[in-house]
């Protein structure tokens, strides 16, 4: 074999090997980046979410706000379990109390002390759907990614979100231990 043929043959393996390492290279970088979902995470949209609800009830901060608004329908005192924290104060939507779910338009505002003794603020939102409407027996509702509970003894389902007031015990959990009647 000729020294010319000999060299044109590396230089064809090398080119070769180059192109090779290049595709390859290009392809696994293109997997990487067509992989790199922007979707939200449920972690992000229930965030979104919640985001939402503050601005839509930016201006309900008080009672009397929220009565000027539509929530003037108040359905228990200051509502506290003796180990867990409290509740508040209930003040419904009626207008809501339809059945629908959706988390801008939540039935029940509930509002507690405030820490500076500046009277009765908004802490949370409830979300409620009576078992009129959606039977107990049937598939509980959901918001949030969360499923609602029924509460037998209110012939409800319901959701409870923490807005305003920090939950230690979640977001989405009933009682907060930050909330009291006395």
């Amino acid at each position: 074999m000729n020294i010319i043929k000999l060299k044109s043959i590396i230089s064809f393996r090398k080119n070769l090997f180059v192109l090779l390492t290049f595709g390859i290279t290009s392809i696994a970088f293109l997997s990487v980046s067509c992989n790199n979902d922007d979707t939200p995470t449920q972690e992000e949209k229930i965030n979104t979410m919640l985001k939402e609800v503050r601005k839509v009830t930016s201006s309900l901060t008080t009672i009397e706000s929220a009565e000027n608004l539509g929530w003037n329908n108040k359905l228990s005192d200051c509502v506290e379990h003796p180990t867990e924290g409290g509740m508040g104060y209930h003040i419904a939507n009626m207008d809501y109390m339809d059945g629908r779910i959706n988390h801008k338009e939540p039935q029940v505002l509930l509002f507690a002390s405030s820490s500076n003794n500046e009277g009765l603020q908004l802490v949370g939102v409830e979300y409620i759907v009576p078992f009129t409407i959606l039977p107990s027996s049937a598939e509980a509702p959901e918001l949030f990614f969360k499923k609602f509970h029924k509460n037998e003894d209110q012939q409800i389902w319901a959701l409870h979100a923490w807005t305003e007031l920090e939950n230690p015990k979640g977001t989405f959990y009933d009682w907060n231990p930050k909330v009291s009647c006395q």
